[in-house]
């Protein structure tokens, strides 16, 4: 057991790690104290969930994604502290001797433990805290006070600023100061607020909807703003800035543990993100492949199973395994892609499909009568399978 628990902890820390671009937002003036992230990846099951306070631990509101234990990307506590995290490559982070070691999410031991910017310090002071290596955190409390912490020249930095707004994107501010930034969404976003004197929602929004991401392998999945003074959050789905569903937290914990999918959030649906529900699963698939190991992609298979149905309200389809399987047939990986086409014929017994594709990888490995095994199973549940049948027909003749 104990050893599953340190296997989802791992999958979790890598899965936020290997998140792709976000942008975040801070602006406060003397009516108001704001905060904003676009979070951008490619993963579907994106949640939001309550957890209420319990003794040394403050009340909060956290978002990201469901994996077999929540990753929390971003949030707000009671407290009105506020704080999210830019993905990095490798910082050389090096452990602290005289710090002390932190077990379980980083992101949410700040939201349960500390109310502002200066107790935040004092934890990065007192902890050592090796998700910086790949990763910097911006901050903000109710005050108005913000700074993003992050690793430079060897040591923990709190980059901090006399203007009433900080950006965050994804690169080490600490490298830059005083000369361009190499990011076009800090640059766009900065642009749009260096000349504010009054900041409102509508000024976040327009500069996170300026900013939000659309491709293939990096949209904008979700984006939220924080009132901090207010304790109001504003929750956006798949960039669409028309439509916010907002909570009030101090009410919302009033009622318990809660959580809820985005997509349950929102029920109306365009095409664009009917799309990206359809290829969720593939895409998710294939970055734990990519970005990790087969056995993280057939782990996120495992949860894709059964979570896509609680959030979308349908089952995973052949798809997800049957593409990445047949992307690496046809990337010589034919090890690997027996073991996703096996599992897929497992998960599809009743599909010829399923049994074709799983014949054509053991044909391609010299595995002969497994491959003449599965083309008679795919005819037998399609007679008509006119590549099945001349497959089968030139084994039987050799």
């Amino acid at each position: 057991m104990k050893k599953a628990i340190v296997i989802i902890i791992i999958l979790s820390v890598i899965l936020i790690k290997n998140s792709y671009s976000c942008t975040i937002i801070m602006v406060s003036d003397s009516k108001v104290t704001l905060a904003g992230s676009n979070e951008d990846s490619t993963f579907p099951l994106t949640i939001l969930w309550f957890v209420p306070a319990t003794d040394g631990n403050y009340g909060r509101v956290c978002l990201g994604y469901k994996m077999m234990i929540n990753s929390i990307q971003g949030g707000m506590n009671e407290k009105g502290l506020f704080l999210d995290g830019n993905a990095l490559s490798k910082q050389g982070w090096k452990s602290d001797e005289s710090k002390k070691a932190l077990f379980g999410s980083l992101l949410d031991r700040i939201l349960a433990t500390c109310a502002n910017i200066e107790e935040v310090k004092e934890f990065f002071k007192t902890y050592n805290t090796p998700a910086l290596d790949q990763a910097r955190i911006p901050v903000m409390d109710s005050n108005g006070a913000s700074m993003i912490v992050e690793w430079h020249n060897g040591k923990v930095v709190f980059l901090e600023t006399e203007k009433p707004f900080q950006v965050a994107t994804n690169f080490v501010g600490s490298k830059y100061i005083g000369i361009e930034k190499p990011c076009w969404r800090y640059n766009k976003a900065n642009e749009m607020l260096q000349d504010k004197e009054i900041f409102s929602i509508n000024t976040v929004r327009d500069a996170l909807d300026a900013t939000h991401q659309e491709s293939k392998f990096s949209s904008t999945v979700y984006s939220f703003i924080c009132d901090l003074q207010e304790g109001i959050i504003y929750v956006y789905n798949y960039h669409d800035f028309s439509n916010s569903v907002n909570f009030k937290l101090e009410e919302e914990l009033r009622k318990g543990n809660k959580e809820y999918y985005l997509s349950n959030l929102f029920t109306e649906r365009n095409e664009d993100y009917k799309i990206f529900i359809d290829e969720g699963p593939v895409n998710m698939i294939e970055f734990g492949y990519s970005r990790i190991n087969k056995n993280a992609a057939m782990m996120f298979f495992n949860i894709l199973k059964f979570q896509y149905p609680k959030a979308f309200n349908r089952d995973i389809d052949i798809n997800a395994l049957s593409q990445v399987g047949v992307w690496l047939m046809e990337e010589g990986k034919l090890e690997d892609a027996t073991m996703f086409l096996e599992r897929n014929k497992v998960e599809f017994p009743d599909s010829g499909r399923a049994h074709f594709e799983l014949a054509n990888v053991y044909l391609k490995s010299n595995n002969k009568e497994k491959a003449i095994a599965e083309y008679k199973e795919t005819l037998v549940i399609n007679p008509d399978h006119k590549q099945a049948n001349q497959a089968l027909e030139n084994l039987l003749h050799q």
